[in-house]
């Protein structure tokens, strides 16, 4: 079609729609194909219909995925400044919860002076989730100084980090051990709380002087000054000595070696009076058959036989030989200078008579040891102390001493004890009241519980008091098995601590509470026909008061005897005064508990994870094994906190109470303070290294 044509068509329908040319006839036009070659017809793109639809499919995914999520919580302590879901499936937050579909997350928690929290969780079907995470403090920084010396060697938790002034720089949140160590100065000991993030933290030494100025003087002057044996410088000196117990000497050619014990107390000065040196003397030398012979030279006693004594030369000295039971020998003697004499006497002794007349006639008689039968018979003995014993079976035994008179007859009257009097008086060392489970006697007397208020790692509650125990006890040997407290529940397991099992038979019977204990203590009474210990007032279980003889849990004024006093005066330690623990001194947190506890002994080796058989390390005085280390123990008596330090005798604690003292270190105790002997826990409750061993007062 032309464009003639188009316009002309154009007009037309112009003018049909306006109304104009009503009359004209239609006529119809050629018509003509288009080429279909210059011409397409596009289809219409509808942009409204594809806006809508795809609304549609987004809000029924949003439904689908609202009906499909599972709402999360995130409990985190301390509450994180950031939190972000970082892998997994869509989620979305709404306040504090997360709305996320089943599957697994990884999410990021971010906050101020601690570790970026990154962890991993698992969404499951339920509709309602809870997720508990505790984010770590950052390390603290310490600054470690010390007066009035530096380069003073520090050790935190038995690990050393250098020398003062020093900054460590990463140290984790938590109570430490801080020990500053220097060659010339006393140790300085204690404990340090880090608070962490990033913190600083100071702690300043007063380090004091383990040295005390010494002044010597000596007569002729230019003396060497040797403390122990060891040559410092000559007279007239002041000089510095170490504290403690020393030998000091001083010495000059042509004289007598001048020695004494010297005692030095760090920070106090001591002055000696000056030391006239006496020329060298001559020497001799006494033997005497029997030996033990007093010796007395010109009225000063010099010590027993065989003895050599130094004498002034060109001198007479009167000589006198004595010992009970002997004929005294006395002889006068000049030395000369650099001379060596020797005296050898044989004593003769002096007899005297006793008399005995025993009863029951054929008892058995002991005179320092050896037999003699008859009993009753004519002794002829040296006129010095003997030992007389008499015993027969049935009867307590009768001993005494005697000392017989020259010309003088001595009688003794013995009556051996009836079997009522042999009874009390038979009371035995050692008992076994159930197979395995033995006890001993131990005699108590007056000691000190508690620690001074100076001594480091000391505890309010360990208030120091004196305690005056009077009556002989039976103390465990051991501490009660899993085997023996099977004996009484089969069904006890001690179970495990960390990869250690505690159920073996021969490990110390554990996670039973004070009130299983004390089942134990009363079934074991009634198995030995004794009377029960323990009764039910209130619910509560109580010690019958007075305290019977049956099996009961120690007093805490026992257990301290015990362990304490076993070589008369008390240490701090088992091994002594002083960290570390020396040789195979128990079973404590060694090397092999890093993993296991938050404090170990660095460099102690004790050989076990957990707790160990009773018995494998060695018994103190008393014969009592592990009152520190393996396991902790039970006490009798309820905890508290003692106020009164006046003298009390035979406690058995307060009358009641929430908890119950715990006493002595375990296999999980790594800390100085724990080791101590006058360390005091309490509880109630079971626990994988607390255990317990019986006692009872003796008939």
């Amino acid at each position: 079609m032309s464009s003639q044509d188009q316009e002309s068509i154009s007009k037309q329908e112009n003018e049909a729609v306006s109304g104009t040319g009503t009359n004209q006839e239609i006529a119809p036009t050629s018509f003509q194909r288009a080429d279909t070659t210059q011409h397409r017809y596009r289809p219409v793109f509808k942009v409204f219909p594809l806006i809508v639809g795809c609304i549609f499919l987004v809000l029924g995914l949003s439904a689908l995925f609202l009906f499909s999520a599972r709402a999360v919580k995130f409990d985190i302590t301390p509450e994180p400044d950031t939190l972000a879901v970082t892998s997994g499936f869509i989620t979305y937050r709404l306040g504090e919860r997360f709305l996320m579909l089943s599957g697994s997350y990884t999410f990021r928690a971010e906050a101020s002076g601690y570790h970026d929290l990154v962890s991993e969780i698992v969404v499951d079907d339920e509709p309602d989730q809870e997720f508990e995470f505790q984010m770590q403090k950052l390390p603290g920084i310490l600054t470690a100084r010390s007066e009035p010396i530096e380069n003073v060697e520090v050790i935190v938790d038995q690990k050393s980090y250098g020398f003062t002034p020093l900054t460590i720089n990463e140290i984790e949140p938590g109570l430490h051990d801080v020990l500053f160590k220097s060659e010339r100065y006393l140790p300085y000991l204690t404990e340090i709380e880090i608070e962490g993030q990033r913190v600083e933290q100071e702690l300043v030494a007063q380090l004091s002087p383990a040295w005390a100025n010494v002044r010597v003087s000596s007569q002729p002057a230019s003396a060497e000054i040797l403390i122990d044996d060891e040559v410092y410088e000559r007279s007239p000196a002041t000089i510095e000595v170490m504290q403690g117990k020393h030998t000091i000497s001083i010495r000059e050619k042509g004289y007598k070696l001048w020695q004494s014990e010297l005692e030095v107390a760090a920070g106090e000065s001591i002055t000696l009076d000056t030391v006239s040196l006496i020329k060298a003397d001559g020497k001799i030398s006494i033997n005497t058959i029997p030996k033990g012979v007093n010796v007395t030279i010109s009225d000063r006693y010099q010590g027993q036989t065989p003895l050599s004594v130094i004498l002034a030369p060109e001198n007479t000295y009167n000589i006198l030989l004595s010992k009970a039971g002997f004929e005294s020998v006395r002889r006068k003697i000049t030395v000369n200078p650099d001379e060596d004499l020797a005296l050898n006497l044989k004593m003769q002794p002096i007899m005297g008579v006793v008399r005995l007349q025993v009863q029951p006639p054929d008892s058995n008689l002991f005179v320092n040891g050896q037999p003699m039968s008859p009993a009753s018979r004519r002794l002829s003995l040296t006129a010095t102390r003997h030992r007389i014993e008499v015993s027969k079976t049935g009867y307590a035994t009768y001993t005494t001493t005697v000392t017989p008179r020259p010309g003088l007859t001595q009688q003794l009257m013995i009556n051996l004890k009836t079997e009522e009097e042999a009874r009390v008086a038979a009371i035995k060392d050692v008992l076994e009241p159930l197979d395995g489970v033995i006890v001993k006697l131990i005699i108590p007397d007056r000691l000190d519980m508690g620690a001074s208020r100076r001594e480091p790692g000391r505890r309010s509650n360990e208030v120091l008091r004196n305690v005056l125990l009077t009556r002989p006890y039976y103390l465990g040997v051991h501490e009660i098995t899993n085997i023996a407290f099977k004996a009484f529940d089969p069904s006890h397991d001690s179970g495990i601590f960390g990869r250690s099992l505690l159920g073996d038979d021969d490990r110390p019977a554990v996670n039973l509470g004070w009130e299983q204990a004390v089942r134990f203590c009363n079934w074991l009474s009634e198995k030995n026909d004794l009377p029960v210990a323990y009764h039910q007032v209130g619910g509560r279980w109580q010690l019958i008061q007075p305290v019977n003889t049956g099996y009961r849990l120690p007093t805490e004024a026992e257990w301290a005897w015990a362990a304490r006093y076993d070589k008369g005066t008390p240490t701090r330690f088992p091994w002594g005064e002083n960290m570390p623990p020396v040789g195979n001194a128990g079973n404590y947190a060694d090397e092999s508990a890093v993993n296991m506890v938050s404090y170990h002994v660095n460099g102690y080796n004790d050989t076990y994870r957990g707790s160990a058989p009773v018995g494998s390390f060695t018994a103190n005085n008393f014969g009592i094994h592990d009152l520190n280390g393996n396991v902790s123990e039970w006490i009798n008596d309820y905890y508290s906190i003692e106020t009164d330090t006046g003298q009390v005798t035979d406690p058995v604690g307060p009358d009641s109470g929430d908890y119950h003292v715990i006493r002595g270190a375990n296999y999980t105790s790594g800390r100085f303070s724990e080791l101590r002997w006058t360390y005091r826990e309490y509880g109630s409750d079971p626990r994988p290294e607390i255990g317990f061993r019986i006692a009872r007062y003796v008939e």
